[in-house]
């Protein structure tokens, strides 16, 4: 299926265009999209190239990543496309996590993340699927979200939320 030689070395940056009529396209490409609803339904996105050449079916995964791209660069942010492996090192998942790879390690043990030991050779090191770090990075952006709620209503309730922080 292909090189499977992507790393994250290979990640390219796609910046918003500054001419003012691309972005315009680019907006109303994606308020198109939206209005047509996101499911690609009983048949595939297809590609078609800039010279008209054949078009191709899109798979679900593909369609659902240019989606996001399309509205990050419609709001005039910027987009790094980087080729991820599916089983990963502790340091990449740290990485990718935002956290230093000893709170990870932590985090393995204590079964908070599914995580293997490499067997092709001694003192192997962990290995972790790529799909578990992110189940446990929404779970945790969840969490947050949760408790932020909590604290946003215990100030409401307590007549805080309006208030400047130097009366508390």
């Amino acid at each position: 299926m292909g090189d499977t030689s992507l790393a994250a070395a290979d990640a390219r940056t796609f910046l918003p265009d500054e001419d003012p009529d691309t972005q315009a396209a680019i907006v109303d490409l994606v308020e198109q999209l939206h209005r047509r609803g996101r499911s690609v339904a009983d048949s595939p996105a297809l590609l078609t190239g800039p010279d008209g050449s054949p078009r191709l079916p899109l798979p679900p995964q593909v369609y659902e990543a240019l989606l996001k791209v399309t509205e990050a660069l419609s709001k005039g942010l910027a987009v790094t496309v980087a080729p991820q492996h599916t089983t990963m090192s502790t340091y990449e998942a740290a990485e990718l996590l935002g956290i230093s790879r000893p709170t990870l390690v932590k985090l393995l043990e204590s079964g908070a993340i599914p995580y293997q030991r490499a067997t092709d050779r001694p003192g192997a090191h962990r290995r972790v699927r790529l799909q578990d770090v992110l189940a446990f990075k929404e779970r945790r952006r969840a969490e947050q979200r949760r408790i932020l709620n909590e604290l946003t209503a215990d100030s409401v309730d307590a007549d805080m939320y309006d208030m400047p922080a130097d009366e508390f």
